[in-house]
């Protein structure tokens, strides 16, 4: 059981990294960049904004890293931060 929350407290760690890096923008490789919008209509016109909004990219990946650091303290292990 210990390894199984370790494991998802790893998850939840990459999982909140992966959402900073797209509060961070458009999302790059070599060849190509990837951007994400969202269309709706306001009051009979066409409005866009980004589909991963930052500040809400930051606040879940916040909460994951609290989540994952409860469970690294229900199986005792410690993670050093610096």
């Amino acid at each position: 059981m210990p390894d199984d929350l370790r494991e998802i407290a790893g998850l939840f760690r990459a999982t909140a990294g992966q959402l900073r890096r797209l509060s961070r923008g458009p999302l790059r490789t070599e060849r190509d960049t990837i951007v994400a919008i969202e269309a709706y209509l306001y009051k009979d016109q066409m409005r866009s904004a980004p589909a991963f909004p930052p500040d809400q990219c930051r606040e879940a990946a916040n909460l994951l890293e609290e989540l994952a650091d409860k469970l690294e303290v229900l199986t005792g292990s410690s993670r050093e931060r610096g």
